[in-house]
């Protein structure tokens, strides 16, 4: 056998020896929708609003999630208070979806349904800049 086709054979059986560790290492990896706590504090014009909520994260691929997340508060104006909520979908691009890092930076946009006490549903086109803390041994 010359030397070259005996490369090539080891080249493919070192390759079929580690492809079941790769497949392992992917399968690690996997993809699932996770849930998600908020606290915001927002302005639009004149008026703050502070909300709390929770949603759910949906994967789409590595790198970009889809979030809808429902929240509810005070919107503060003028100091008078008003109770609000709000419905969002965001789609948000994540610069370390392996955690390489302790913190991880996400940005993205979408739109937000606001409602507001004495007031219609308003839509909102929002973007977002996250920061998403270091997991617990829990995985939170």
């Amino acid at each position: 056998m010359s030397g070259a086709r005996w490369c090539t054979w080891c080249s493919a059986l070192a390759l079929l020896l580690v492809a079941p560790h790769a497949a392992h290492a992917q399968a690690e990896l996997e993809l699932r929708m996770q849930p998600e706590l908020v606290g915001d504090v927002t302005r639009i014009g004149n008026r703050y609003g502070v909300q709390g909520g929770a949603g759910l994260e949906i994967p789409m691929g590595y790198y970009t999630r889809i979030g809808v997340i429902g929240a509810g508060g005070a919107d503060i104006e003028r100091g008078r208070q008003d109770g609000s909520g709000r419905l969002d979908i965001l789609a948000r691009f994540l610069f370390d979806p392996f955690r390489q890092q302790r913190w991880g930076v996400s940005a993205g946009g979408g739109v937000s349904f606001r409602a507001r006490a004495r007031d219609h549903v308003r839509p909102y086109l929002v973007t977002v800049v996250d920061l998403e803390g270091p997991r617990s041994s829990g995985g939170i």
